[in-house]
Order: C-alpha cells, then sequence, then structure tokens
C-alpha cells in the first residue's frame, strides 16, 4: 500500500466520523438562550442586550437598608438577560421566605458609545419603562453578614419584570415624574425620580466608562424607600407619570 492510500484512507475515516458527529448536533436541534423582546408602545419589539441595576440611588432607601449613598460614583450590579421578564404573571421564586419589591425607572438605550460625555448621554436613549427589581432579601441579609456576593438574593428567574417602552421622542428626558407601587391596592412605595442621586445622563455616562455600552442594554435606576415583603397572590402595579404602568399578579 502506497503512502497516499494511506493518507485517503485516513482521511475517509475522520470525515465519516464529523459526518456523525454533524448528524448528531443537527438531531440534538440545540438554540442558545433567545434574548427577551421589550414591546414599544407603538408596537416595536426590540432584543434586550445586558441588564445594569443601580443600588442606593434614593436617600431614604439607603437609610432603609441600613446605608447611605456612595457620593465618589453609583454603585451598581449585574442580572443576566433571561432574568428580564414581560410576563403578567411571575412565579414566586425558590430558595426564599422572604421576597421583597424595589419599583423602579428603567431606561432602554438605542445606541452604545465609550466614555460618554454628560451632554452626549442622552442621544444614546431609546426610552423609559417601569420596572420592578424582585430580591431574595433573606438571602441578601446572610451574603451581607458573611462577606460573600449577594448575585443570589438580585439575579434568578423572572426578578427584573418590565413593562411596555415609550420611546423618549414621546416624553422627552425624564428628570422629574412620580413614581409609585401598590401592592394589593395599597401604596408601598411613592416617591419622584428628582430624587435619584444619581439622574439618568450621569449613569450612563458613568457605567459607559466601565464597558462600551449597546444597543437593547437596560437600566434599572434605583427605587424609592417603602421595599417590602410580597407573597403569593398579591397584585403589584407599579406606575411612573407619562409611562405605561407595570402591572404583576404573584403566584
Amino acid at each position: 500500500m502506497t503512502a497516499w492510500k494511506v493518507v485517503e484512507g485516513f482521511y475517509s475515516l475522520v470525515n465519516g466520523h464529523l459526518k456523525s458527529i454533524r448528524g448528531f448536533v443537527i438531531s440534538m436541534n440545540w438554540n442558545s438562550p433567545l434574548h427577551p423582546e421589550f414591546l414599544t408602545t407603538d408596537g416595536r419589539r426590540f432584543t434586550v442586550n445586558r441588564v445594569f441595576c443601580i443600588a442606593k440611588n434614593y436617600e431614604e432607601h439607603a437609610k432603609e437598608m441600613g446605608g447611605e449613598i456612595d457620593r465618589k460614583s453609583p454603585f451598581h450590579f449585574q442580572k443576566s438577560f433571561d432574568a428580564v421578564t414581560f410576563e403578567p404573571r411571575i412565579r414566586y421564586p425558590t430558595h426564599t421566605d422572604d421576597l421583597h419589591h424595589e419599583v423602579e425607572l428603567v431606561v432602554v438605550l438605542g445606541k452604545g458609545g465609550r466614555n460618554l460625555r454628560l451632554e452626549d448621554a442622552e442621544a444614546v436613549i431609546f426610552g423609559y419603562a417601569v420596572g420592578l427589581d424582585f430580591t431574595r432579601r433573606d438571602r441578601q441579609t446572610e451574603a451581607k453578614e458573611e462577606g460573600r456576593p449577594w448575585e443570589i438574593a438580585k439575579n434568578f428567574d423572572d426578578s427584573g419584570a418590565m413593562g411596555i417602552v415609550t420611546p423618549q421622542p414621546e416624553i422627552g428626558l425624564m428628570r422629574d415624574a412620580v413614581i409609585t407601587l401598590e401592592v394589593n391596592s395599597e401604596i408601598r412605595q411613592s416617591g419622584n425620580i428628582k430624587q435619584m442621586a444619581y439622574n439618568v445622563t450621569e449613569l450612563i455616562a458613568f457605567l459607559s466608562t466601565l464597558q462600551e455600552l449597546k444597543a437593547g442594554d437596560l437600566i434599572f435606576t434605583g427605587t424609592p424607600s417603602g421595599v417590602g415583603q410580597i407573597t403569593r397572590g398579591d397584585r403589584l402595579v407599579g406606575k411612573i407619570n407619562g409611562l405605561t404602568d407595570l402591572e404583576i399578579s404573584l403566584v
């Protein structure tokens, strides 16, 4: 047998194995996780990219959590994109007996950028929505006491609820609007977004110094005081003047 015949035989063997592997992968019908899509007031749909969440951005909320606002720079964490939900019914999460509500203004980016100046930050905003950041408060408390990261308390299935997005041209730059949350028709949280320690453009400019922002990024901008426990059967209504209400039932 010539050397060329040996090479041909080896190639045929390898090619046959590759075809078998390719057929197996196709038969699995595997797909990567789908990024959720948000809906706008004019009927358009866009894909969620990343989810940034600002903590301690309202002074009274920082106080009720036993802390204070960091005046040097905003404090933030991130959720997985698939933690965001647009469904009106949300399942009570596992691994908690103390689930808390936090109503927030959500900023949706329509463009990206790096190291944005304050005067340029508004130009990357696509629109706004009412959001709810759910927290496993008992898990968060344990993590803080043990000096561990508290991702388990913030990043889980359906931990970031969001309503219909209002495009910025319909409402302008949001600086002054009443924000409230009702639980079973009782007002639990009430404030104004002008009370934020870091406003919308300041948050965008800051985040853009840490990494390049992209279209589809969401920024949950923090919650006013009044956070508290919720349980199965509760009905929540988040409201911000000028935006579509967010209505959630916990099941």
